[in-house]
């Protein structure tokens, strides 16, 4: 793994209970996959401090920081990413669900 440290990624490991191999292709997924959609290019925008793709998902725990309790921290974050699951962009949905869902999923950030 390139940027952590082994002992980040032994600390990860023992506390999401998942193999090194398993950190590898979620740090792909949010370095590749979210840094390039149309709804990290949109909403990456709406932050004060500009948020970079090269960085994720450490770059939106440093957009988040005001929520100082980090459970807290984390599930905004997953609010916020809500939209891209359901594959709407700044209002244009794709996806299912509806726009009460969609409106209810993505959160303020801070």
């Amino acid at each position: 793994m390139e940027g952590p440290t082994p002992r980040r990624v032994r600390r990860l490991q023992e506390a999401l209970a998942v193999s090194e191999r398993t950190l590898r292709r979620w740090r792909q997924w949010w370095r590749e996959s979210v840094a390039a959609s149309r709804f990290f290019a949109v909403a990456r925008g709406r932050f004060a401090q500009p948020v970079a793709g090269d960085a994720l998902p450490g770059s939106l725990l440093e957009a988040f920081a005001t929520i100082a309790e980090p459970v807290e921290r984390v599930v905004a974050i997953l609010r916020w990413l809500g939209p891209l699951s359901l594959g709407s962009v700044d209002g244009e949905h794709t996806g299912w669900g509806s726009s009460a869902t969609r409106r209810g999923c993505i959160s303020t950030p801070p």
